[in-house]
C-alpha cells in the first residue's frame, strides 16, 4: 500500500514518478474533498505526455473535457492515471467535495462515480463494504524466498544461545524495530546464530509471517583489512531478487534508496551476514561507519521505514544507523560455560567438568577456537581427554584480538596433520589452498591448482590423488567443520582462510606467488574475453587480485583491468563504470595494486600506469563519497605528475585537488592547489586546461570571500574560453555554472536581507541589471547543451541558474507568501541533478527548491529538503554545505541555535562568501558576533 505521506506532492516531483508509483498498483482509493491539492507543473506534465503520447486513448470524452491539461492537481492526477493504466478505481466523496464538482464531473463521464462518506467512520465503514470489489482485484500474496548464503559455516547442531533467540524473536515481532545489528568478534557465532534462528523459526515453519526473505554473505565476497569489498553485487542481485527492471540504471545512493522501497512493498526478512569489510576499521577516524554509499542509502531508508527487518552481523559497530530510534545493537557474549561444556561433550571430549570449564576460560569463551579444540582433541588423541588442551599454547594477549585464540589451535592442528602421514598430509594441503582465496574456492579453480606441475611445497600432495582420494579429504574435513563443500564451491570460517594466508606469504612466499600466478591465468583463460553484466566481470575482478598477489601487476592492469574490464580508457571505454555502475567493484580491483593505500602504487608498475591508478582511485573514491580518502590519493597523484613533469596531467591533478578542496572546507589549501593548476595548464599550453583551471581558482577564491580577484580570473577564463572555441563565447558547464554562481552573489544576499525585513541598498537598477545578464547567459547556454546533447548535469545546471534568478526576482517584488509562484526550471533542475548521479552538487539544487517552498508557504517541504541536503553533506563530509544548511534554516525560521552552528562553521573554514550575509543574519534574528 502506498499513500500520500510515501509521496509527497512537491515541485520537484513529475507526474511521471506519481505514475511509476500508481502503475504497479492493484487497485487505487481517490479520496475527494475539499482542496484538489498542489496543482502540478505544466514542465512536469508536458514531460509525462510525452512519455505517454496515447494518455486517455480509451476515454475519448475525458481527454477532451481534460483540454491541455493545466490547472489539474496531482491528487487528481491520480485518478486520471489510473484510469490511463486500467487499475480499478474506487472514488469517495465528502460532503465539502462540491468544491471540486467539475472534477467529479469529469470522473463521471468515465462511468466513474463517486460514493458519498460523512466521516472517517462512514469510510472505513464503506471500505469494508467494498472488500468484495477490491479483493478480486488484489493478486494472491506470493512468497519469494532467496536461497541461503549462510549455511558455509553453520555448525551441525546451535550450542547456548536461548537469550540472544529470543531477543531476535523479539526484534521480529516488535513493530517498532526496524534494523538488528549483532555485534561480536569473528568466530563468535553471529553467522550459525543468524541461521539457526532463520531455519527453526521460518523455514521450518513454512515461513509464516515472511511474505520475502533474503540474505547476503559478504564474507563470499573477500575479507580481510588490506581488500577492499564492494556491495555492488548484492545490490544488483537483491533488486533483481525484489523485481527491479534495471539494476544497473542510477548512481549508488540512488540504486540503493530504489532497493529499499521494493522491499518496503513486502514484509521482508533480510539479513546482511558480516559486513564489517564495507566498515572503517577501527583505527581509522570515521570507524564503524560504511564505506558503500548504496549500501548506506539502503540501511538509512530501512531504518526510517521498514515493515519487515533487517538482521545485520557484524564485527564492529555499526554507526550509520545508531541515531534511529528504530534500530537496535546488541553484543554477541562470549559462549556461555555450560553450552560450551555441552559443544565439547557433544564432540565426545573426556574430562571432569571443572576441567571443561578451565579449557573454557582459557580460550575465551570462543565459539570458533572451542569447536576447534574439541575437533583436534577428538581428531588426536584416541582417549579423547581434555587435558590435552594444554598443549595448545593459549596466551592471554590473545584476547585482545579477534579470534586469535582459534589461531593457536590451527597451530596445534597443522601440527598434528603433519605428522599424521600420507592421509593427514593432504588434508593440510587442502587447507593450505584456503589461504589463497578470500571468498568461497570454486572447484574448476581447484582443480587448477591441483594439476601438473606440482606447485613445489604447496600442491606436492595433491597433483596424484585420484577423484577417490579427493573425495574422502573432502568428507573428512567437512565432518571434522573445517571445511564446507557444496556443489560448486568449498569454503572455510574467514578465520582460517586468514590464518593460512598469512602462514603462506610469511613462510612460503615463492609458493605463494605461484599458486595466485597459476589461478591468474587459469581465470584469463577460462573467461570470455569482455564478458556483460557484473556476474560476468567477477572472475576478471578476482584474477586482478590474483595477478597482483602474483607480482604478475603490469599484466593485470593493462591485459586485465584496463583491457577486459573497463573495456579501454577512450570515450566508449570504462564499461564497468559507466554502463555497469560498479564503482565499488572497480575500486576493489584498483586497490589490489596498490601497497599502501591509497598513496603508494605497486613499484611492479610504471609511473605512469601508477599516477593513472591513483586517478582511477582517486575518481572512484570521490564518487562513492569518500572524499577524504580520495584527496590523499590526488595529493599522490598530483606529486608523482609533477616529478615526471608532466604538466598537462599535473595541471588536471591540480585542478581536481583544488575542486575537491573546496568541497571538504579547505579554502587555503583549495586556493593554493588552484593557482599551482592554472601555472602548470600554462606550462602544458593546454588552452582549454587553462580556462577550466582559471574558473576552479577563481570560485575557490570566491568562497573564500577574495570577490574581486575572482572576477578578475572568470573574465580570463571566459577570454580563454573564446580563443578555445571561437563559436561559443560564454563560458558554459560548469564553468559557466561558477561564472553566473559569483555573478548572482549580490543580488542573493539582497534577496536575503529582503526576507529577513532588512533595508536594502540603493542599487536596485544594479541587481536587476545582474539578474538580466544571468538569465541572458543561462538561456543562451541552455541551448547550446540541449542543441549538442551535452550531458544531463550540464543542462542541470543551466536549469539551477535560471530558477535561482526567477526565485530572487519573485522574492525581491512581492511579499510572502507566494502560494501561487510557479518556477518550473527548479523541478528540472532537482530533477537532472538527480538522474546525473552527481551527489556533490546536488544540494545546491536542494537549497534552491528549499527556498522556492519556504516562498510559496509551504515549510514543511522546505525542511524536508533541507534534511535531505544536510544527510548528503554530512557524509562527505562537506562543511561549506552544511554551514549554507544552517543559515538557511536560521534565516528562513529565525532559529538562533541554528544560526550559531552556521555562525561556528563560517569562521572556523574561512568561509569568506558568507560573512557579510551571516552578519545580516546576526543582526537580524539577534544572534551575538
Amino acid at each position: 500500500m502506498r499513500v500520500q505521506e510515501d509521496f509527497p506532492q512537491t515541485a520537484v516531483d513529475t507526474v511521471k514518478k506519481l505514475a511509476d508509483e500508481i502503475r504497479p498498483r492493484a487497485v487505487v482509493i481517490h479520496l475527494v474533498g475539499e482542496k484538489p491539492g498542489a496543482i502540478a507543473h505544466s514542465a512536469a506534465v508536458a514531460e509525462y505526455l510525452n512519455a505517454e503520447p496515447d494518455f486517455l486513448a480509451k476515454y475519448p470524452e475525458l481527454r477532451a473535457a481534460l483540454g491541455d491539461f493545466s490547472g489539474i492537481s496531482y491528487t487528481q492526477w491520480e485518478a486520471f492515471i489510473a484510469l490511463h493504466h486500467d487499475i480499478p478505481l474506487l472514488v469517495y466523496a465528502t460532503d465539502k467535495a462540491s468544491a471540486q464538482q467539475t472534477h467529479l464531473d469529469r470522473l463521471l463521464l468515465c462511468r466513474r462515480y463517486a460514493i458519498p462518506i460523512k466521516n472517517d467512520t462512514d469510510l472505513l465503514g464503506q471500505l469494508i463494504g467494498d472488500l468484495h470489489a477490491i479483493l478480486p482485484v488484489v493478486p494472491k500474496l506470493t512468497r519469494k524466498i532467496s536461497g541461503t548464503q549462510l549455511d558455509k559455516h553453520a555448525p551441525r547442531v546451535l550450542f547456548g544461545r536461548e537469550t540472544e533467540l529470543a531477543a531476535l524473536d523479539a526484534a521480529w515481532a516488535k513493530g517498532t524495530l526496524n534494523v538488528y545489528t549483532l555485534v561480536a568478534w569473528g568466530g563468535a557465532g553471529k553467522t550459525s546464530l543468524a541461521f539457526h534462528w532463520v531455519q527453526t523459526r521460518f523455514a521450518a515453519n513454512g515461513w509464516t509471517g515472511v511474505e520475502r526473505y533474503f540474505d547476503w554473505s559478504f564474507y563470499s565476497q573477500g575479507t580481510g583489512e588490506s581488500r577492499q569489498t564492494s556491495a555492488d553485487l548484492f545490490i544488483a542481485k537483491a533488486l533483481e531478487f525484489f523485481g527491479d527492471p534495471d539494476p544497473t540504471v542510477g548512481g549508488p545512493h540512488e540504486r540503493g534508496e530504489r532497493l529499499a522501497g521494493l522491499i518496503r512493498r513486502h514484509r521482508t526478512l533480510l539479513i546482511l551476514d558480516g559486513i564489517e569489510p564495507l566498515q572503517y576499521p577501527p583505527n581509522d577516524p570515521q570507524a564503524g561507519r560504511l564505506k558503500d554509499p548504496a549500501l548506506e542509502a539502503l540501511l538509512r531508508e530501512l531504518a526510517a521505514d521498514n515493515p519487515g527487518l533487517v538482521v545485520i552481523t557484524t564485527r564492529e559497530h555499526l554507526t550509520n544507523v545508531e541515531g534511529y530510534a528504530t534500530t537496535e545493537e546488541q553484543k554477541l557474549d562470549k559462549l556461555a560455560k555450560e553450552a560450551a561444556v555441552a559443544l565439547l561433550r557433544d564432540l565426545q571430549i573426556v574430562g571432569t567438568d571443572e576441567e571443561l570449564h578451565a579449557a573454557w576460560q582459557d580460550a575465551g569463551g570462543h565459539a570458533l577456537t572451542l569447536s576447534l579444540l574439541g575437533r583436534f582433541i577428538a581428531d588426536a588423541y584416541e582417549d579423547r581427554d581434555i587435558h590435552h588442551y594444554r598443549e595448545v599454547k593459549f596466551e592471554t594477549a590473545d584476547q585482545e584480538h579477534q579470534g586469535r585464540s582459534a589461531f593457536k589451535v590451527m597451530i596445534a592442528y597443522e601440527r598434528w596433520l603433519h605428522s599424521g602421514g600420507p592421509e593427514r598430509q593432504r588434508e593440510l594441503a587442502v587447507l593450505r589452498l584456503t589461504g589463497l582465496f578470500d571468498r568461497p574456492m570454486a572447484k574448476p579453480c581447484l582443480q587448477a591448482l591441483r594439476a601438473e606441475p606440482a606447485i613445489p611445497g604447496l600442491t606436492d600432495a595433491l597433483v596424484t590423488l585420484t577423484p577417490q582420494q579427493w573425495n574422502i579429504a573432502m568428507t573428512r574435513l567437512s565432518e571434522v567443520e573445517l571445511l564446507s563443500v557444496s556443489a560448486d564451491a568449498i569454503d572455510a570460517h574467514p578465520l582460517i582462510r586468514e590464518y593460512f594466508a598469512a602462514q603462506l606469504k610469511r613462510e612460503q612466499p615463492e609458493a605463494f606467488r605461484a599458486a595466485h600466478s597459476r589461478l591468474f591465468d587459469y581465470l584469463c583463460e577460462n573467461t570470455p574475453h569482455r564478458p556483460d553484466g557484473i556476474d560476468g566481470l567477477a572472475p576478471l575482478y578476482e584474477a586482478v587480485t590474483h595477478g597482483c598477489l602474483a607480482g604478475r601487476q603490469p599484466e593485470a592492469c593493462d591485459k586485465v583491468y584496463a583491457d577486459r574490464i573497463l573495456r579501454g580508457t577512450d570515450g566508449d571505454g570504462f564499461y564497468s563504470t559507466k554502463k555497469l555502475g560498479a564503482i565499488g567493484a572497480d575500486l576493489a580491483a584498483v586497490a589490489a595494486f596498490f601497497d599502501a593505500p591509497w598513496c603508494q602504487v605497486s613499484p611492479n608498475l610504471t609511473e605512469g600506469d601508477q599516477a593513472w591508478l591513483l586517478n582511477e582511485a582517486a575518481f572512484r573514491l570521490r564518487a562513492l563519497g569518500r572524499l577524504t580518502e580520495a584527496l590523499q590519493t590526488m595529493r599522490a597523484g598530483f606529486a608523482m605528475r609533477v616529478q615526471q613533469q608532466n604538466w598537462k596531467n599535473a595541471a588536471i591533478n591540480a585542478n581536481n585537488l583544488s575542486a575537491l578542496e573546496v568541497t571538504l572546507g579547505r579554502l587555503p589549501d583549495a586556493v593554493t592547489d588552484a593557482r599551482q593548476s592554472i601555472a602548470h595548464a600554462d606550462e602544458s599550453g593546454d588552452v582549454f586546461l587553462q580556462m577550466v583551471n582559471h574558473t576552479t581558482a577563481a570560485d575557490a577564491l570566491h568562497q573564500s570571500g577574495q570577490r574581486m580577484e575572482a572576477g578578475t580570473l572568470f573574465a580570463e577564463a571566459e577570454r580563454l574560453q573564446l580563443e578555445w572555441q571561437p563559436q561559443f563565447d560564454l563560458l558554459y558547464s560548469l564553468p559557466g555554472f561558477r561564472y553566473c554562481d559569483w555573478l548572482l552573489g549580490p543580488a542573493e544576499q539582497a534577496a536575503w536581507r529582503q526576507l529577513l525585513n532588512q533595508p536594502l541598498s540603493n542599487l536596485e537598477s544594479q541587481i536587476s541589471e545582474c539578474l538580466a545578464e544571468v538569465e541572458r547567459r543561462a538561456t543562451i547556454t541552455l541551448k547550446w547543451m540541449i542543441d549538442n546533447e551535452m550531458s544531463l548535469l550540464t543542462i542541470a545546471f543551466d536549469h539551477l541558474t535560471l530558477a535561482r534568478v526567477g526565485l530572487i526576482r519573485a522574492i525581491l517584488a512581492n511579499s510572502l507568501p507566494q502560494p501561487t509562484l510557479d518556477l518550473p526550471h527548479v523541478a528540472a533542475a532537482v530533477n537532472g541533478l538527480r538522474e546525473a548521479g552527481q551527489i556533490d552538487y546536488l544540494p545546491h539544487g536542494l537549497f534552491t527548491a528549499s527556498l522556492y517552498h519556504f516562498v510559496r508557504g509551504e515549510h514543511d517541504f522546505a525542511l524536508k529538503h533541507l534534511a535531505e541536503a544536510q544527510q548528503i553533506a554530512e557524509r562527505g563530509p562537506m562543511p561549506l554545505f552544511l554551514a549554507d544548511i544552517h543559515l538557511h534554516r536560521a534565516r528562513m525560521f529565525r532559529d538562533n541555535a541554528e544560526l550559531a552552528l552556521a555562525a561556528q562553521l563560517i569562521r572556523t573554514l574561512g568561509y569568506g562568501r558568507r560573512h557579510e550575509e551571516l552578519a545580516d543574519a546576526e543582526a537580524a534574528i539577534g544572534g551575538s558576533r
